[in-house]
């Protein structure tokens, strides 16, 4: 499994890069939280930002003094280098209502940066709590004579974790940690503290979470100085989670062989999936899903979605998806098929790689499968008309590839790409510079045909490998240089980065 190390930010001595078209810094912390729901604070540069799709009123762009509550008599006191002053020895201490952001009693996930003023302390000293009794809790704080302490609460029991980290005075820490039902994560200076899918959050509604503080009180208090926060209150990719560094991009795929098989000795590592995120960079992340001879009725159903997010929502999910859906099913003449029960020649359910809950048409009606039982098909909803013997039922892809996005987006994936099917570089009856092969081209017409109703992105993987062709870097009908024989759709080592080349390309030219 490919892993998410850093984000694409630049530190200078006081920890930040210029970046943003307004022309102001950008934190780590800011950079993480993009368009995420959540907030995230500088305190160098004294900017806050809240998003919140479901309380736009919530939207926030300003002094972080305008947001939080403050707590105790001493003032807001900034250092220039380190941040907000949380010293244990100032009557100070920093709250935000739950109410004022969009707060996820399933999902947190934080980073920070931050320097204590003492290698310990005579008591629990906080980074952040969020404290809605007893075990329903979560925070991030030391005690004296331990390093950095992560508890997380399901309501009826809290889990803490300990780091290793020599806490030493006035040297940078930087954590990320996080807790949602995909599982718990704790990185620090260290390095991975805990990184399990056992340990879900499970609380209450708190009506405020602590900032560099023990909830409420004021005595607790991080000692030290806070630069910078991110509060994330959706699922992330639990590959890109483990490192103290803020995570980068996952690039998840789902497919058929042409993702990933075995049958021709390439490893998963070879699949472009991996290419991708290589070529990408060292912030990003893969997931390959793929299944040979999979058609997209079966990576539609709910048990191929949950697999496809069981390590939570990649910022990128794509689907390569329409090739094993090319198989014509003819409706049998005994029995009789009704509206909503249809009977299919013997072997065809096997041969058509339908699938309960996956979408097939009927003259032109698109329905869902409710159950198959031998030659027999149960629809969801009736059809206008019984179908007669002879008449043809298809996978339908378009229907599919919808659904399959919807519940990604559903989850919380961030951006969506139809992956179209590559270029078919034979000698004869493949694809041609001037011309694509007639199946190849309906496979493609109904990918694209899926990415533009669901509003997604679509690559267009044949285009850019036929310009590689046309280059003359590749000779057309060579197809030894991308395939596995000469009729063989499936692709060489050399065929699976030429794909990987045209997912690149479109990436770095739609940045997204």
């Amino acid at each position: 499994m490919g892993l998410s190390l850093t984000l694409g930010v630049g530190l200078t001595a006081g920890g930040w890069v210029a970046g943003g078209g307004s022309g102001q810094p950008v934190s780590q912390a800011v950079e993480l939280l993009g368009t995420r729901q959540g907030f995230a604070i500088d305190f160098i540069n004294k900017r806050m930002i809240v998003n919140d799709a479901a309380v736009p009123a919530n939207a926030f762009d300003g002094n972080p003094e305008e947001k939080l509550t403050k707590l105790g008599a001493d003032p807001y006191l900034y250092d220039p280098q380190k941040g907000l002053d949380l010293s244990a020895t100032r009557d100070f201490a920093l709250s935000l209502p739950t109410a004022s952001f969009p707060f996820n009693v399933n999902a947190i996930h934080v980073f920070a940066r931050f320097r204590f003023n003492a290698a310990d302390s005579a008591e629990q000293r906080y980074l952040l709590m969020v404290d809605n009794s007893g075990n329903d809790r979560f925070a991030m704080y030391t005690t004296a004579g331990v390093s950095l302490r992560m508890v997380t609460g399901d309501g009826v029991a809290a889990d803490t974790e300990i780091s290793d980290l020599v806490l030493a005075p006035d040297s940078e820490i930087k954590v990320f940690f996080g807790a949602e039902q995909y599982g718990r994560h704790f990185a620090d200076n260290s390095g991975l503290v805990t990184h399990d899918q056992l340990h879900a959050l499970q609380m209450g509604q708190p009506t405020e979470i602590g900032i560099g503080m023990y909830n409420t009180i004021a005595n607790r208090v991080l000692d030290g100085h806070l630069a910078e926060i991110a509060v994330i209150c959706e699922p992330m990719a639990f590959e890109g989670v483990i490192t103290n560094d803020p995570p980068g991009t996952t690039f998840a795929v789902e497919g058929d062989s042409h993702t990933f098989n075995t049958s021709f000795g390439l490893s998963e590592d070879q699949f472009y999936p991996k290419l991708v995120a290589d070529a990408m960079g060292p912030k990003w992340g893969w997931r390959n899903r793929g299944i040979s001879g999979e058609s997209s009725a079966e990576m539609v159903t709910t048990s191929a979605i949950a697999t496809f997010l069981d390590q939570g929502p990649p910022e990128i999910a794509a689907i390569y998806a329409g090739s094993n859906d090319v198989k014509t099913l003819v409706i049998a003449a005994s029995p009789a098929s009704t509206t909503t029960v249809l009977h299919v020649e013997p072997d065809a359910v096997a041969q058509g790689k339908l699938a309960v809950e996956g979408g097939v048409k009927i003259n032109g009606q698109s329905r869902r499968i409710v159950a198959i039982n031998g030659t027999e098909i149960t629809l969801d909803v009736a059809l206008s008309a019984a179908p007669a013997t002879g008449d043809e039922l298809d996978v339908d892809t378009v229907e599919n590839i919808k659904r399959w996005i919807a519940a990604v987006q559903a989850a919380g994936a961030q951006r969506v790409l139809v992956i179209g099917a590559h270029y078919l570089n034979f000698a004869a009856s493949g694809d041609t510079p001037t011309a694509e092969q007639s199946l190849r081209s309906g496979i493609r017409d109904n990918e694209q045909a899926a990415a533009a109703a669901a509003g997604v992105e679509y690559v267009d993987t044949y285009a850019h490998m036929r310009d590689v062709i046309l280059s003359g870097a590749v000779t057309q009908g060579d197809w030894a240089a991308w395939h596995q024989g000469p009729t063989d759709t499936h692709l060489t080592a050399a065929g699976e980065q030429a794909l990987a080349n045209a997912i690149v390309a479109y990436l770095v030219a739609n940045p997204g």
